[in-house]
C-alpha cells in the first residue's frame, strides 16, 4: 500500500462553481471533499465533523441530498463500532 487515500470512484461531484449575487465560491464543496478524504482514511469522527460542516454551508438542495446521505452512513458506521 503507498498510504495515499483511495478514492471513491462513485461519489457524486458537488458544485464549486461561483454562485449568483456574489455569495461567493461553494464552500460546502471544500468541507465535503476534506469529509470524503478522511472517511478513506477510517477517521470517521473527524469525517463526521466535515459533513456536519458541509452541510450548514450548503446553499443546493441537490448538494444537501448528497452530503445528508454520506453523513448518514457515517453516522450509522460509527455507531456500530461503538
Amino acid at each position: 500500500s503507498s498510504g495515499l487515500p483511495i478514492q471513491n470512484a462513485s461519489a457524486p461531484p458537488i458544485d464549486t462553481r461561483w454562485r449568483v449575487g456574489g455569495q461567493g465560491p461553494n464552500i460546502s464543496a471544500k468541507y465535503l471533499k476534506q469529509a470524503r478524504l478522511y472517511r478513506d482514511q477510517g477517521r470517521y469522527e473527524l469525517a463526521r465533523q466535515s459533513y456536519t460542516q458541509a452541510l450548514s454551508t450548503c446553499r443546493s438542495a441537490e448538494d444537501l441530498a448528497i452530503i445528508e446521505k454520506e453523513l448518514g452512513g457515517i453516522e450509522l458506521l460509527l455507531r456500530t463500532m461503538r
